[in-house]
């Protein structure tokens, strides 16, 4: 029996409201050999029961159902990938939707192209409409890990070589994304890019990875994590400036920016003063990045304002700010 061209890796939980706008992206697939991977990880709702119906209804879509206990979207993600038996494979979450050429389109690229992984644009989408995000293009290695968006579900992916790389999503752990992905960068020997959008990356604002509250901090575990992967295959050295760089970027822009958010005050004082530890002891002269000097956008013009202050006058700074919002 041949190979799927395709799977699809679909994580459920507690996607009621939103599992069958998904699963009729993919039913409407232009590619004709998809596998279609649903994994209901202990939804509580009624999410399991609406796969089943759709399956049962739909048997041309080769809809795969697991379900297991709830264990969290990592252990629900390397899950799917044991399951995996396509020639390439995705993601999308349950509540997001593709376009119909996506899959038959990033496939005939990858096998015209003989590349290990496709990236494509997606759209965010909110109440206010939609926002075409470009991803790419970039080369393999130091500067994927630089410039990639450390987003699954617009990406294509070449299984048998994701499976020898033995990488897996860091069970019990939120942004298992960029885990996975920076960890990959160091991987990828070729890369290829489709200038269109497929996804619509639907945001809610109490969805869990809009929710500012103390497991913000898992994202320190994450890069701590990231770290010990490149120590530990020997890659530390040759891609200290990148780690270092998207460390600046994760605890100087975004852990900070959600922190703040967080209604907690303790929460919020930890969070915050957790990630400029970790950036400081891991990375102590980060101020001197290369990468500092020459990125553009709005978020770097604000890291060189940052490492062009005195650090201990920052840190004093940092300080009194937690201090006056506690």
């Amino acid at each position: 029996m041949s190979r799927p061209k395709v799977s699809v890796i679909v994580p459920c939980f507690n996607a009621s409201q939103t599992i069958i706008s998904t699963l009729e992206s993919l039913r409407k697939q232009t590619i004709d050999d998809l596998e279609i991977i649903v994994i209901n990880d202990g939804s509580s709702d009624q999410s399991g029961e609406l796969i089943q119906e759709y399956q049962n209804a739909h048997p041309e879509c080769n809809i795969k159902l697991f379900t297991t206990s709830n264990q969290g979207i990592a252990a629900t993600r390397n899950y799917g990938l044991e399951k995996v038996t396509g020639e390439y494979f995705g993601f999308l979450d349950s509540d997001d939707t593709c376009e119909p050429t996506m899959f038959e389109t990033m496939y005939h690229y990858a096998k015209e192209n003989h590349v290990q992984l496709v990236v494509s644009n997606f759209y965010w989408v909110n109440s206010s409409g939609k926002k075409l995000q470009v991803e790419g293009p970039y080369a393999p290695g130091k500067d994927m890990m630089v410039h990639l968006f450390a987003v699954l579900w617009n990406k294509l992916y070449l299984t048998d070589w994701i499976k020898k790389t033995n990488i897996h999503f860091p069970n019990g752990n939120r942004y298992e994304d960029a885990y996975f992905l920076y960890c990959l960068a160091s991987q990828v020997d070729s890369i290829g890019f489709i200038d269109q959008a497929f996804v619509n990356y639907v945001q809610h604002p109490t969805s869990i990875t809009h929710t500012n509250n103390h497991q913000v901090k898992n994202m320190i575990t994450v890069f701590e994590l990231i770290v010990d992967f490149y120590k530990e295959n020997g890659l530390f050295e040759a891609y200290k400036e990148s780690l270092e760089y998207i460390h600046i970027k994760f605890f100087l822009g975004n852990n900070f920016l959600r922190s703040i958010r967080i209604q907690n005050k303790i929460d919020r004082k930890n969070s915050i003063l957790l990630g400029w530890n970790l950036l400081n002891q891991q990375f102590p002269k980060w101020y001197q990045n290369s990468y500092l000097k020459y990125e553009k956008g709005l978020k770097n013009t604000y890291f060189r304002i940052v490492r062009r202050w005195n650090l201990m006058f920052f840190a004093l700074i940092f300080r009194c700010f937690l201090k006056d919002n506690l």
